[in-house]
């Protein structure tokens, strides 16, 4: 008798035992991999070795061609053609660097780690739980619109503010008109750095994010001031106004005015980040992965330009593995046929975009700038410090320099009212 119930005890121990190790394999299994690099193993490997060639190199319309495959054809081809893109005499060029690896803050990677396996998908595509979340829902992605629902997660640190210094540039004439810009933004809803987490308790409009901008250039514009909410509902339109300080009048801005250009420049409202709109408002495509020259750890005060010059000199251009998607307006008479991201899977910043028109003719490159900037918080966030777009229909161009001036900050979400749009400045 207690031979045999010493042998059911030993069962049940052993069952016991292999569940047990069973949960502990699942759980490691189920861990979440993040942050991912964008060259591991031997792929970063071959790039070390390719870079033992570049790195240091100064790259100009001589040899561009060496690189050309980890450049847009446009880009290179305006490289090697400088003079029509108001180049001053020793030409256009920029720099090859090595591959720096980002991390992200270690609050968006808690917040991934905690949030990623509780994402819960809609038939339509959509993220059911979208405003409990924060952190990166789909570390591993594997379609389009997943890759695009983790950029507009990138919550920018919760809260930013900077200065913004914009020429509007025709390189055929040298002229410029400047713009310049004093811009808040604050989100609501996806945030890893700042308490509350992961939203603000007091939303009651259902907000995700604002933006606030200040323009005190060009003068006729001095003092006027614009803010845009966007809602967590992707059914509701985004809350628009101006204060515009000549008339001294405030006027509501329609959605439709998002696909009209700014203020005259080669951008039109959508195109701020590369893309400012929600997420579902395109289909998307993923087609695969492409190595590019991206300025990711840019100091933009070593950078040179002269008057009329479309993108600037001395810019510091490293190789980096990047997602390519196309992303398609839902909308058949929206401005643009077809936008091409490149997405870099650290940070999923758009990097590069490539803008075709309705006939499907290529139309406009966009190229952003980003470095490691400290946080209020002390952290280290990869955050954008300029970016240089070109029409090449036009044979035109714009160049940006955001000065930071904090990121994790408090903002207060009264800043974003029409009553604060007749502040006295």
């Amino acid at each position: 008798m207690i031979r045999m119930y010493y042998r059911q005890w030993s069962i049940l121990t052993v069952l016991s035992a292999v569940t047990f190790m069973i949960g502990v394999c699942s759980a490691v299994a189920a861990e979440i991999e993040y942050p991912v690099a964008a060259y591991t193993g031997d792929t970063l490997t071959k790039v070390r070795q390719w870079e033992k060639t570049w790195a240091g190199k100064k790259i100009d319309g001589g040899n561009v061609d060496q690189v050309a495959e980890f450049l847009p054809e446009s880009f290179t081809k305006m490289y090697k053609n400088p003079d029509k893109w108001g180049a001053p005499a020793e030409g256009l060029y920029f720099n090859i660097v090595p591959y720096q690896r980002i991390v992200e803050t270690q609050g968006m990677i808690e917040a991934t780690k905690k949030n990623a396996a509780l994402v819960k998908t809609n038939n339509d595509g959509t993220i059911a739980n979208y405003a409990d979340l924060s952190g990166i829902p789909y570390p591993a992605p594997k379609t389009g619109l997943e890759i695009a629902w983790n950029f507009d997660f990138n919550n920018h640190g919760d809260s930013s503010h900077y200065k913004r210094n914009s020429p509007n540039i025709n390189p055929k004439s040298r002229s410029e008109r400047f713009g310049d810009q004093e811009q808040w933004e604050l989100f609501f809803i996806h945030r890893t750095e700042l308490d509350p987490r992961p939203k603000l308790t007091n939303n009651p409009k259902g907000y995700h994010r604002g933006l606030f901008i200040h323009m005190w250039g060009p003068p006729e514009f001095i003092n006027t001031r614009y803010y845009s909410m966007r809602y967590i509902d992707p059914t509701k339109d985004d809350t628009m106004y101006m204060w515009y300080a000549q008339f001294r009048r405030i006027r509501r801005m329609s959605t439709k005015q998002r696909a009209d250009a700014v203020d005259g420049t080669d951008l039109i409202y959508d195109d701020e980040f590369f893309w400012d709109g929600h997420i579902m408002r395109n289909s998307y495509k993923l087609t695969g992965t492409k190595e590019l020259l991206c300025s990711r750890h840019q100091d933009m005060g070593k950078i040179s330009r002269a008057k009329g010059q479309v993108v600037p000199n001395n810019l510091d251009l490293e190789r980096t593995n990047l997602l390519v998607v196309e992303a398609i307006n839902k909308d058949p008479d929206y401005v643009y046929g077809k936008r091409v991201w490149y997405v870099c899977p650290e940070t999923y910043i758009i990097r590069w975009s490539e803008i075709y028109d309705q006939l499907g003719r290529f139309w406009k490159t966009f190229m952003m700038f980003t470095s490691d900037e400290k946080t209020q918080t002390g952290a280290v966030k990869n955050f954008i410090v300029g970016y240089s777009l070109i029409d090449f229909q036009r044979t035109h161009g714009g160049f940006n320099i955001q000065d930071i001036q904090g990121i994790s900050i408090d903002i207060n979400p009264n800043m974003f009212t029409v009553n604060n749009l007749q502040k006295t400045y």
